[in-house]
Formats: structure tokens, C-alpha cells, sequence
């Protein structure tokens, strides 16, 4: 069954606003993002920058909390990137994009894989697929 255009681009942006979504998250909750992943920080990271005050716990919970607010940065900007290619009507561009994820999708997955285990492992690795076969549609 062949989609029509205006189908593909409501599922590009449906990939856009999970992007724009996630993004978001990670950047405004970055604790219940890592937890997401499996990472479980055992504090919130101090206000304190005084590095000789900071215990091991604090220094993972800030790695965790920054690692988090990276990753947000980095989805909020492929979401950001894919709206503007909507907005020039470009979705070649978007398909384009959104298959060259499929790489930071891929180290998600393992990631997740590893630290929660297959059922969270499948149920990340059939979202990244869905967004994929989205992409491939887009481009063709």
C-alpha cells in the first residue's frame, strides 16, 4: 500500500515531536531520563562547586545529570533541524536525517539493553525501527 505525501510528513513530524519530546525531557528531568536508561543516581547532584566537599556519589550523580542534559541538548537539536527541513518542505532532507540517527538510535538501544535488560531492549529497539522504516518512506 503505497502512503500519500501528506501521510509521510505527518509521520516525519510525529518523529520530530519525539525528538522535540524526549529532548526536553532529558533537559528539564535529567534524573528521571537516566533512570530511563537504567541509571540509577543515589543523590540529586550539590549545589556546591567545590570539588574537595564532593563525594563519589556526588560526582556520579552530576555525571548522570550532565550525561543526561547532553543527550537532551542532542535530541532537542535533531528536533529542532527536523522542523525547519518541514518547514522548507524538504522531506528527503528529513527522511535523511532521521535514517542518520539510526546510528545515536543503535547505541540507545545496546545501551538500554544492557542496563534494563531485553524487554526494555525490544521495546526501544521496535521505536527506533518504527522511526527507520519512517525515514526510509521519506526518502523514497
Amino acid at each position: 500500500m503505497e502512503l500519500s505525501p501528506s501521510t509521510w510528513r505527518i509521520l516525519g513530524l510525529s518523529v520530530t515531536a519525539g525528538y522535540i519530546g524526549l529532548g526536553t525531557f532529558a533537559i528539564t528531568q535529567p534524573v528521571l531520563a537516566a533512570q530511563g536508561f537504567g541509571i540509577y543516581p543515589e543523590s540529586t547532584p550539590p549545589p556546591s562547586t567545590n570539588r574537595a566537599f564532593k563525594t563519589d556519589k556526588d560526582e556520579h550523580a552530576s555525571a548522570v545529570t550532565t550525561s543526561m542534559l547532553l543527550l537532551g541538548a542532542r535530541d532537542l537539536t535533531i528536533g529542532l533541524a527536523l522542523a525547519s527541513f518541514d518547514y522548507q518542505e524538504n522531506p528527503r532532507a528529513m527522511g535523511t536525517l532521521i535514517l542518520s540517527s539510526f546510528v545515536l538510535c543503535g547505541v540507545d538501544v545496546h545501551e538500554i539493553w544492557k542496563l534494563r535488560g531485553p524487554a526494555w531492549g525490544c521495546a526501544f529497539a521496535v521505536g527506533a525501527s518504527i522511526w527507520m522504516a519512517i525515514g526510509y518512506g521519506m526518502i523514497q
